[in-house]
Formats: structure tokens, sequence, C-alpha cells
């Protein structure tokens, strides 16, 4: 995290954050928990890695459906400086291009 960063802090892209994890979820169709291959004290050790920017922290993986453009937005969401991660006005935007032309199918 940058300096300006106060651990347990919520902000506009602390939810981006979220936001990314929720993408996720809805991806593996909510079939799977995030980080569920990992023992709590895992998951611990894993956010130290990721606080301590040491390369060592692993992030969710790419759902077996999941575009390579949309994952690479969710690891967009999950940068450690929240001033590397988008602004939800960008994360729309993206979002309204991946959708220009789709029609859904109405059974």
């Amino acid at each position: 995290m940058d300096e300006k960063t106060t651990l347990g802090k919520q902000t506009t892209k602390s939810d981006v954050w979220s936001f990314g994890v929720t993408l996720w979820e809805m991806l593996v169709v909510c079939g799977q928990k995030p980080y569920g291959e990992m023992t709590s004290e895992q998951v611990v050790e894993n956010c130290n890695h990721w606080y301590q920017g040491d390369g060592q922290a692993r992030l969710l993986s790419r759902p077996q459906t999941c575009p390579r453009e949309i994952y690479d937005l969710m690891t967009e969401c999950w940068k450690r400086n929240e001033s590397d991660r988008p602004k939800f006005s960008e994360i729309h935007l993206f979002l309204q291009r991946k959708n220009l032309g789709y029609v859904p199918v109405i059974a």
C-alpha cells in the first residue's frame, strides 16, 4: 500500500478491489469461495506477502470461462497501490465497450 493508505480504511479504491472479487465470484457462478483452497492461516500469510510487496502474494486465478480482458480488469482492481487501480468510471466505460453489440437471447 502507498504511504497515504491506512489499514482498515474504506475508500472508493478499496471498493474497486472488492468489485474485482465480486466479479470473480460471479464468473465462477458463486460455486467457489475466494481463496477456498487455502487455510485461514495461508490467507493471512498471503495478505502479509501482498502488504509487504515481496512478489509472493497470490491473486485469485482466472475463472475457466472468463475472457482474458475481463481477468485483466480484475487484476487491475487488485493492484497493490490504490492509485494504480482503475476508477469506477473507467471500469464502467470498459464494460460498456465490451457490451457493444451484445444482444441477449430471450427464451
